[in-house]
């Protein structure tokens, strides 16, 4: 039997009020219990896009609340600058953005060569020619396709970015693909099907009412969830 494509789920935290300590200790024991695979952590720095969250002491600062790993999505000018910091801070991915980076090659290799993850995003208007090399390339674990305008969590899903996974899965058939952005039970099957392995998703998740019920419908039936199986 053909082993199915792996799919995870990564609840954002940026959907809830995660300056209240009681909120976000609470919500990461939630997720954790309820099957997500890792925590998405936005961080925003009020240069690249406008909102500002919180900076590499607020991933120290929760490192050892969770088990879960840290999917660490800066939306950032520049983020070579910092990337060592975040890394000690406990992040397993982290991915940077192809619009933020000045030489988007060397931070990749940067990022790899510290032995985690490494991503790139897109934003909307960002074609996936523009990043062809790189997709087809060894640089890159991990694609995000930003499927609403980064910088605010809460937006409605931009129908025609699920083209561009299609995209994606043409050029590289083992890279994985995250999609951020407006992501629920409504579009997730199609969203699985088009090629998708991880699922970032704030509201959806966190004002279900079984949330345990609702990882589980966006991960889909029959593929495989254990978070080892990621590094297989």
């Amino acid at each position: 039997m053909k082993r199915k494509r792996l799919i995870r789920v990564a609840p954002s935290i940026n959907a809830i009020d995660f300056n209240n300590e009681e909120i976000l200790l609470k919500a990461l024991k939630d997720i954790e219990k309820a099957g997500a695979n890792f925590v998405h952590i936005d961080v925003m720095d009020g240069k690249f896009v406008k909102s500002k969250t919180f900076d590499y002491t607020f991933v120290d600062k929760i490192r050892d609340k969770t088990h879960l790993l840290f999917d660490v999505h800066l939306m950032v000018k520049d983020p070579d600058n910092d990337i060592d910091k975040y890394i000690k801070a406990g992040a397993d991915i982290v991915t940077v953005h192809y619009e933020a980076c000045k030489d988007v090659v060397s931070v990749l290799k940067k990022i790899k060569s510290r032995n985690v993850l490494a991503g790139i995003a897109i934003s909307p208007n960002t074609p996936v020619l523009k990043i062809k090399d790189i997709i087809e390339s060894k640089l890159v674990d991990v694609i995000t396709v930003m499927s609403v305008e980064p910088g605010a969590s809460g937006q409605k899903f931009i129908p025609k970015m699920a083209e561009k996974i299609s995209e994606i899965r043409e050029l590289n058939k083992r890279v994985f693909i995250e999609i951020d952005g407006g992501v629920n039970l409504s579009n997730a099957s199609m969203l699985r099907k088009l090629g998708v392995n991880i699922l970032v998703s704030g509201s959806c998740i966190f004002k279900s009412t079984d949330m345990k019920k609702t990882i589980n419908a966006l991960k889909g039936k029959g593929f495989f969830n254990q978070v080892k199986d990621f590094f297989n």
